[in-house]
């Protein structure tokens, strides 16, 4: 099985929720720095990364809190079923593709149909396991260690992804994430 970055994913069957989207949705451009949604405002948008990347960020600032990378699935869930205020900014980090489609139409897909019902209970005990292991790896690990886990487990994101945005995901300043990584090339000398 593929290892997502976004491991709230896995284990989904992510040709039910990219049909989904698709059948019900459209395909929108957003050009870096364009917001899926802002925290605060009501959203109604979930969808899944066609291409490029997005953030969830916090305060209007660079907190960065998670990325979704193509074929996460991607929205201020669950939010986005009740149209109600976000809780974070969704912003492209690169230029990117996204699927997008109206999420208040969840609810009532759920209770009707008995797949798309269990699909969106396995969503959200997914997300909610992978919410627990980044908080346990933020309170339980050394930024060190924080790293090597993320450069092990997704080598590509250093290519993908500009290291001040690595840093902040890490909860460490760009500088102490320049200091680990030369740390880690003195050990391999």
């Amino acid at each position: 099985m593929k290892r997502h970055f976004n491991t709230h994913i896995e284990g989904l069957d992510l040709k039910f929720w990219h049909d989904l989207i698709e059948s019900r949705g459209r395909l929108v451009s957003l050009k870096k720095g364009e917001c899926l949604c802002r925290k605060g405002e009501p959203t109604n948008t979930f969808g899944y990364v066609k291409s490029g990347y997005f953030k969830y960020t916090v305060d209007g600032t660079e907190k960065i809190g998670g990325f979704a990378f193509p074929e996460a699935l991607v929205g201020d869930y669950p939010s986005c079923m009740d149209n109600a205020p976000a809780m974070f900014d969704i912003v492209a980090g690169k230029n990117s593709e996204v699927w997008i489609a109206d999420a208040t139409i969840l609810p009532k897909l759920f209770e009707e149909d008995i797949e798309a019902g269990r699909q969106g209970r396995l969503f959200m005990q997914s997300a909610y396991v992978s919410l627990a292991n980044r908080y346990y790896a933020l309170y339980a690990k050394t930024p060190m260690e924080r790293y090597i886990d993320l450069i092990h487990e997704h080598p590509q994101i250093e290519q993908d992804v500009p290291q001040k945005e690595i840093a902040e995901y890490l909860q460490i300043k760009p500088y102490s994430l320049s200091r680990i990584k030369k740390k880690i090339i003195d050990q391999n000398k």
